[in-house]
């Protein structure tokens, strides 16, 4: 018989803020489902883009914003 261990929780004091898309998803990661349920419960993820830490998150929440700003100048 296998004895089956919780896994340990994740120690680490920083850890990086992940941004939210519209659809609730990573940004970074937006196919996983997993990910944006996981980030969520251990409070790892947000809507507010102001606050996020993560560099890719950060760099499509630029790109994304840019693609805005563009559209609504062309409008």
């Amino acid at each position: 018989m296998h004895s089956h261990k919780p896994m340990p929780r994740d120690k680490r004091q920083k850890r990086y803020l992940h941004a939210l898309d519209e659809n609730g998803m990573v940004m970074c990661n937006p196919r996983d489902k997993e990910a944006a349920l996981r980030s969520l419960t251990e409070g790892i993820a947000t809507e507010d883009w102001e606050t996020v830490t993560c560099r890719k998150c950060l760099a499509l929440v630029f790109i994304h914003n840019k693609i805005l700003k563009e559209g609504k100048k062309q409008s």
